[in-house]
């Protein structure tokens, strides 16, 4: 498979220029723990209809009308039913599904095929993992007790991590650079940590009556995904 080349690195990103200062150094500070403790991954988020709504992606081109849902092994969305309006510059489709590289058409019956295919553009970034999961116990609304386990992990501020995103575990070179992908994950249960409170006069932060709302990290589940799933499949050199 492809290593992932591209420039989106996030370890550096605090926001838009009028981000408050305060804002602005607990996640540059936030990013330079994590790039001193943690570990390198790379973020793609799941397209879904919300992406529809905004303009970003649109529903796969094999979608099935009749059963109103996507193939499983749909080259085109890996079975998650959307895919970027962008195009691949060099990659083409048939009606079947089947993808191939080329610099120019193949033929009658090919269409250029979307760049980004179920997931969006990847970035590269650092996360703080556990050692190991932990176990804990959960009761059902049935009564019965089952145990489950969980790894929280802590994360940037920035790429915003939604439920269902994918995180793929890299290894990086000494230049800095992709060498090789391994396990990849699903982010559950995504929590943003904000800055609240008030200032020292004891007003609300930045004029919001709610308070300060400027997101500092983020926390979330990470759900291992057998190696055998489609999710492996997902491109990460784009």
């Amino acid at each position: 498979m492809p290593i992932y080349l591209g420039p989106r690195r996030t370890s550096k990103t605090v926001g838009v220029g009028n981000v408050p200062p305060d804002v602005a150094r607990r996640r540059r500070s936030v990013a330079e723990m994590m790039q001193r403790m943690g570990t390198p991954v790379i973020v793609k988020h799941r397209y879904n209809d919300r992406d529809v709504k905004d303009g970003l992606a649109e529903v796969s081109p094999v979608f099935d009308s009749i059963y109103d849902q996507t193939r499983n092994e749909d080259p085109l969305s890996h079975g998650v039913g959307f895919v970027s309006k962008e195009l691949a510059q060099d990659e083409w489709y048939d009606s079947s599904g089947t993808i191939v590289k080329s610099g120019v058409s193949p033929g009658t019956g090919w269409t250029r095929a979307p760049r980004f295919r179920g997931y969006g553009p990847g970035n590269l970034t650092y996360i703080i993992e556990p050692d190991r999961a932990e176990d804990f116990f959960k009761a059902t609304t049935g009564g019965p007790i089952f145990k489950v386990q969980t790894a929280t992990v802590i994360a940037p501020w920035y790429p915003d991590i939604n439920d269902n995103d994918l995180v793929i575990q890299v290894t990086l070179n000494s230049g800095g650079t992709v060498a090789d992908t391994h396990e990849r994950f699903e982010a559950k249960n995504v929590s943003p940590v904000t800055v609240r409170g008030n200032d020292r006069r004891g007003r609300k932060e930045y004029g919001e009556s709610f308070g300060n709302v400027h997101v500092v990290n983020q926390t979330f589940e990470m759900a291992l995904v057998p190696g055998t799933d489609v999710i492996y499949d997902v491109e990460v050199d784009r």
